[in-house]
């Protein structure tokens, strides 16, 4: 996106000019570079509408509102006192320019180097988009299809994006599934954690709904929802993608809408409704329906003193306000369909394994009939397996995984979409591995050798194999 770049370096000029003119006799007689103060301001409140939250660009925001801000006290001041206005910083106090100097200079290095390396216009060539709305919740769908140009696709993907960014965040995913051949379809639904609370409520339960009960109520929500979202998208789906009832249909869900997956897949009902379906991909879904708060009986004996009774009365109340922590998990659901989950490598960490992924992990060795794959590449975490490394480097740059190695992250997009479409051509057909007949090799997933595997008892160990 060179056009921003183009911006944030004329926002550094604008300022940079108007801050070195003290230690410059021919630019102090200029006046105009008082007019640079409010348009790089301008420039800069500008950017965030046009181009959608930059966290990148924050830091260059504070530095410029700063400025423009001594700015106009001095003004104000200079006007009160009657005196001839002059430069904002004289030679008597010449740390000051030098350290906004230096201080604009790092945030704008910031706002360049973590600028987006690829457009994020959204993909247009064979791309198609219809609405849908569901009467009996009162919901709106926007959803977008990619098409394939041969008659007879490989099969349909439906794709279930994150909560928030739902677009932008698979678009170059979705694209590059198309290139195996698949017919895509992503959707969003109008209303879905738009306002800053919502987001600010399904963030904290990202970070803790599987610790705190209040997080996990908000994911246990989402989930429902977006079980709610898939089952109403595949019962429409033969009309929407036009593939015919014969082309095997996969689907990929990123964090509730993965946990969702899991939960359809575990219905009897919706296998039977759904016969199609061939496999599901889960990333970085937490499967917040499996934990709780269970509370804890509180009785006073009969036979305590009043004084004691009133104390553990309390002790009581004051623990109810504290937050609540889940402390019990439910049977992990058990899959009737080959999944993948993809997860951040965090997952190799104890304490990881034992809070955010546990249920995960229960249900992927929970599954025995069909079979379940874990993979996690080395210094990869939730943002990596969207396209944020393209078009949030800095969200990329600050949530590393538990590895050193980024090799991974180079390519997420195309190792993604590689992992999905991969996953997916092993079940084209009706056949099932076992233990007798290892019919499945594995697949590459561009990770190399720095991917972890884990499988549930379903895979043939000794002759499958992702790279």
């Amino acid at each position: 996106m060179s056009d921003l770049w183009i911006l944030e370096l004329i926002v550094f000029l604008l300022l940079i000019l108007s801050l070195i003119r003290p230690f410059f006799n021919t630019l102090k007689p200029v006046g105009g570079l008082d007019w640079f103060y409010p348009i790089s301001l301008g420039i800069m409140v500008c950017l965030f509408p046009v181009y959608g939250f930059r966290p990148e660009c924050v830091p260059l925001l504070i530095v410029v509102v700063v400025v423009n801000a001594t700015v106009l006290f001095k003004r104000i001041a200079s006007h009160q006192h009657n005196a001839v206005p002059g430069s904002v910083y004289s030679r008597k106090k010449a740390s000051r320019p030098v350290a906004a100097i230096a201080t604009l200079t790092i945030t704008t290095g910031i706002a360049v180097y973590f600028s987006p390396a690829l457009d994020t216009a959204l993909t247009e060539d064979r791309v198609r988009t219809v609405s849908l709305v569901d009467e009996r919740r009162q919901a709106r769908f926007s959803l977008r299809i990619y098409d394939v140009e041969q008659s007879e696709p490989t099969g349909l993907m439906l794709v279930v994006p994150p909560l928030i960014d739902s677009f932008h965040a698979v678009d170059k995913i979705c694209a590059e599934i198309r290139t195996a051949g698949f017919v895509v379809v992503a959707f969003s639904r109008e209303k879905a954690a738009t306002t800053l609370k919502e987001k600010f409520s399904l963030l904290a339960a990202l970070k803790n709904g599987t610790v705190l009960e209040k997080a996990n109520q908000t994911g246990r929500h989402w989930e429902k929802e977006r079980l709610s979202d898939i089952e109403f998208i595949f019962s429409n789906m033969d009309g929407i993608a036009q593939t015919g009832n014969k082309t095997p249909v996969f689907a990929v869900g990123y964090g509730a809408g993965g946990s969702a997956l899991i939960s359809a897949v575990s219905s009897e009902s919706f296998i039977a409704a759904n016969p199609s379906l061939k496999t599901v991909v889960a990333i970085e879904s937490r499967l917040w329906s499996s934990f709780y708060h269970e509370e804890e009986s509180f009785e006073i004996p009969d036979d305590i003193p009043w004084f004691a009774g009133m104390r553990l009365k309390a002790v009581a109340w004051l623990k109810s306000w504290r937050p609540k922590k889940v402390n019990r998990i439910m049977d992990a659901p058990v899959m009737r369909k080959p999944a993948l989950f993809l997860t951040s490598d965090v997952v190799l960490r104890a304490k990881e394994r034992d809070e955010r992924y546990i249920a995960l992990l229960n249900a992927l060795r929970a599954n025995g009939a069909d079979p379940a794959l874990l993979l996690a590449g080395q210094g990869m975490k939730a943002p990596d397996y969207l396209d944020y490394p393209a078009v949030q480097p800095l969200y990329s740059t600050a949530f590393l995984g538990a590895g050193k190695h980024l090799n991974a992250r180079l390519a997420c997009v195309v190792n993604t979409a590689a992992a999905i479409t991969g996953f997916a051509s092993l079940f084209m057909d009706e056949s099932v591995p076992d233990e007798d007949v290892p019919k499945r090799q594995g697949f590459r997933t561009g990770m190399g050798e720095n991917v972890y595997v884990e499988k549930n008892r379903a895979w043939n160990s000794a002759g499958f194999m992702v790279y």
